[in-house]
């Protein structure tokens, strides 16, 4: 072999042995590339939320075995299925006002002051107001009324509006005049008690001069929630 040909064979010798350590050092940069610390504290983050997620979705499943179970043992008792759901749903439609009730109660009637108006005195002291109704209700609500109405229209937390109209007052739009006849169902002891016990407000308004009375029932029928029922800014959270 002569010295030009021993040259070129070792040049390609050595160009090749290069090629091979080059891309072992591509293979191992690759198996050992650096990860921050950021990138661990994501990735652990990500697995977290996953793990919670997981968990709920396991909760959820579990309860609704369990309500499927509930319903499963209550049918052969009670009826299909679908009467099941059915006396659930009218039960949510009692507990929420929107379903025609009665039961025994109390009877409360307000209305304006008997006594003429003193020269110079301001007239707005002898007429009740819508604050007047809302602080009964109040007390009547404490004492643990079940349903409550005032001139036959149905009472529902944060959804009835009962403003003043000078004399008259509007629930729901609808205007009435005095007397206002508020029924409540519930225990009547406890009821008549918190409607005429020295710091009722129904005892606050007599004193003030206006007419109150309260009467006991063994019988009242409550009118359903007629007006339309709106959230305006709570939403539903779904799972």
């Amino acid at each position: 072999m002569n010295r030009l040909t021993s040259k070129w064979v070792f040049f390609i010798l050595f160009f090749l042995l290069g090629g091979l350590v080059m891309a072992q050092l591509r293979v191992v940069g690759r198996v050992n590339s650096y990860v921050s610390i950021k990138d661990i504290e994501t990735l652990s983050n990500q697995i977290n939320t996953l793990e919670i997620m997981n968990a709920n979705h396991q909760t959820t499943i579990q309860n609704l075995r369990e309500k499927i179970d509930a319903y499963l043992e209550t049918e052969p008792a009670s009826g299909d299925l679908e009467t099941v759901l059915r006396r659930e749903v009218a039960q949510f439609k009692i507990l929420s006002g929107t379903e025609k009730v009665y039961g025994p109660g109390v009877v409360v009637i307000v209305s304006d002051a008997e006594k003429p108006i003193v020269l110079g005195d301001d007239p707005n002291n002898y007429i009740v107001h819508d604050l007047d109704l809302l602080e009964v209700v109040h007390d009547l609500k404490n004492a643990g009324a079940e349903a409550i109405a005032i001139n036959g229209q149905r009472i529902i937390p944060h959804q009835t509006s009962i403003i003043c109209n000078g004399p008259t007052i509007s629930i729901d739009n609808v205007v009435y005049s005095q007397p206002y006849i508020i029924e409540a169902i519930g225990d009547r002891k406890f009821l008549e008690a918190a409607a005429t016990s020295p710091d009722s407000y129904t005892n606050f308004l007599k004193q003030w001069g206006l007419f109150t009375e309260v009467n006991t029932s063994v019988y009242l029928e409550l009118e359903a929630y007629k007006s339309r029922i709106n959230y305006e800014y709570m939403i539903k959270k779904e799972d």
